[in-house]
């Protein structure tokens, strides 16, 4: 594919300007150099604002686990609000435009044919006005949404919304990209401004905290020109699926685990789930076996779960366990599940199976103490955690993520329930 030379330099155009793109795919985009950065909001336009007002510039806050790393980032020139159709168009019809980078959250995708309201419609009205005006170099449209397939689903969204013509000059003009995003971006505490003043003198109002680390997995399918992303870590791929896969089974999958065995051990935050002796061999095992589901060279494979260990240990930016356990009939059926079938069956899976059994039990302890569960299925949940015995129990609640009365798991799961470590 191509390959960016330093004289390759053009404007990228985002949209949905929140605390996870500016620490991550702008950042990138600063590293790479020589690109100029417009940005629009979201559904609100107090972000346009700040940011204008200070000269697009904003403190990055990198938070380790000892100390900060602060810096400037300057790759800004504007900020419009979603509201403005007009200046999109306008931009993605200028020829120097060469790339869109999204973060609009998945409902953004799906939000219809009002260009009001809508991105892919305001895309499809951008690109139609670059036909129009005869631009024949390619443009990337770049989903950096947490959601598999994700160009797809981009793709998916701005054609629906294309005119007849546009839609037949779309394959030829248009590079529709999926890519993995990783970098934990939690809210910037009242600390960080006043960090960001002292150690670079701006006074700024919507500064970002962050994490050390930082992934981004791209799928190398660009025609046109792109920045050099490269230099800041960022990765090219023929195979974006089994990067994606690695995440969903290593990342997602010890979030899980640690989420309802961290709790059911009496632990509230990610680094004392790791921490904990008991809790940590659980996930042990099941980066093992999900390790064995991936065709990925060993050393990356430690490489990567090493770093997420050092991500979890992290006092400073620890997450709540309660708030990681939202949705587990959604995520156990693709992080878990799919493991435990591949690697044989529950005998084989034992990690994979703690993982399981912990939501049981946990969500069993929520309901039967009164308190609330975070789910789609929460009313189901509820029936089934209050049934009597932990066979019929374990069978209803499995039977929420389509996993068969008789099959191997239901055992499995109520006597492995047994052995979750307690406080």
């Amino acid at each position: 594919m191509h390959t960016p030379s330093p004289s390759d330099v053009g404007r990228l155009v985002h949209l949905g300007i929140g605390n996870f793109a500016r620490a991550h795919t702008l950042h990138h985009t600063e590293v790479a150099g020589g690109w100029s950065v417009v940005a629009f909001t979201g559904r609100s336009a107090e972000m346009a604002d700040a940011l204008n007002a200070q000269g697009g510039r904003y403190g990055l806050v990198v938070r380790g686990r000892e100390q900060d790393e602060v810096s400037l980032v300057e790759v800004i020139d504007e900020v419009f609000p979603a509201s403005d159709v007009d200046a999109l168009v306008r931009l993605l019809a200028d020829p120097f435009t060469a790339v869109v980078t999204l973060t609009i959250t998945e409902k953004g995708y799906a939000a219809g044919s009002d260009p009001a309201l809508s991105a892919p419609a305001r895309l499809a009205l951008g690109l139609k006005a670059r036909r129009e005006a005869g631009v024949t170099e390619p443009i990337a449209l770049v989903s950096c949404d947490n959601l598999t397939g994700n160009g797809e689903v981009l793709r998916t969204a701005v054609l629906a919304e294309l005119d007849e013509e546009t839609a037949a000059w779309f394959a030829d003009h248009v590079d529709v990209v999926s890519s993995m995003v990783d970098r934990i971006t939690p809210s910037a505490d009242e600390q960080a401004a006043d960090i960001v003043l002292a150690r670079t003198g701006l006074a700024d109002s919507v500064p970002v905290v962050t994490e050390p680390f930082s992934e981004w997995v791209l799928e190398d399918s660009f025609r046109g020109r792109r920045p050099e992303w490269e230099k800041a870590g960022a990765q090219l791929t023929d195979d974006l699926e089994v990067h994606e896969l690695r995440k969903l089974r290593l990342l997602n999958g010890a979030h899980t685990l640690m989420a309802y065995a961290g709790q059911i051990a009496g632990l509230q935050r990610v680094d004392e789930a790791i921490g904990h002796r008991e809790v940590r061999a659980l996930v042990e095992q099941l980066w093992s076996e999900a390790r064995a589901t991936l065709p990925l060279p060993a050393a990356e494979l430690d490489a990567y779960t090493a770093a997420l260990e050092e991500r979890f240990r992290n006092p400073r930016l620890a997450d709540n366990l309660i708030r990681i356990a939202a949705d587990g009939s959604v995520k156990l059926p693709v992080r878990a599940l799919p493991v435990i079938a591949e690697s044989g069956g529950p005998a084989q899976a034992p990690g994979e199976v703690a993982a399981v059994a912990a939501w049981t039990a946990w969500v069993t302890e929520r309901v039967r103490g009164g308190h609330e569960v975070q789910d789609p299925k929460a009313e189901q949940i509820a029936a089934a955690a209050a049934l009597p015995g932990d066979t019929e129990r374990v069978t209803a609640l499995l039977a929420l993520l389509d996993v068969a009365a008789e099959d191997p798991l239901v055992i499995a799961v109520a006597t492995e329930e047994k052995r979750l470590p307690r406080p």
